[in-house]
């Protein structure tokens, strides 16, 4: 791995910002042109890289993380995947890319793909819970203790804790469930 992409891949899981601002201004133009030129307009461009970079964080972090291309190839790679579901979400039907333009890797880029849809509903519907749900729920999620999260929320009792953490949840799952990604991504597994 030349020291230039080391360099890229140390600034996304640093969270370098002048690394990261370089990433930006090194790439984004082209992932732009990629994303415009095959139907996408200038804010889909900049959410296919925003959600690239989060995928190579992700896949960076992991311990037996080796770059086997350029951080380029890699990059763009996970951009014409990106945008390709997306694409094919939008029209419900198979998106041609050329084989040429295909991005082929031994890591299971499609999986990371719909893991990532699969987080964006979550965090999305979970964003659309009221302030005292979202609190409530990132205790549980950390792993506090009930008399803890009681305490924390003011609540009188365990057991109204336990009630309020089950109507949110529920209240989730229903956000999450009307979310017209939910059927599409189901249908995968």
């Amino acid at each position: 791995m030349s020291n230039a992409n080391e360099e890229y891949i140390k600034a996304i899981v640093n969270g370098d910002n002048p690394g990261l601002q370089r990433i930006y201004e090194d790439f984004l133009p082209r992932i732009r042109y990629l994303v415009t030129t095959n139907g996408g307009r200038e804010a889909d461009a900049q959410d296919v890289f925003q959600n690239a970079i989060i995928l190579i964080y992700e896949k960076a972090k992991k311990p037996d993380f080796k770059l086997s291309s350029g951080f380029y190839t890699l990059l763009h790679g996970i951009c014409r995947n990106l945008w390709g579901n997306r694409l094919q979400k939008k029209s419900f039907k198979e998106v041609t890319i050329p084989e040429q333009l295909k991005y082929s890797s031994e890591d299971d880029v499609q999986a990371d793909i719909e893991q990532l849809e699969e987080q964006n509903v979550f965090w999305e519907s979970f964003r659309q819970l009221g302030a005292d749900c979202q609190k409530l729920l990132r205790l549980f999620f950390d792993k506090e203790k009930m008399d803890k999260i009681t305490q924390l929320m003011g609540f009188g009792s365990v057991s109204y804790t336990k009630k309020r953490k089950f109507q949110c949840k529920e209240k989730l799952v229903e956000l999450v469930k009307s979310d017209a990604r939910f059927e599409e991504l189901k249908t995968k597994d």
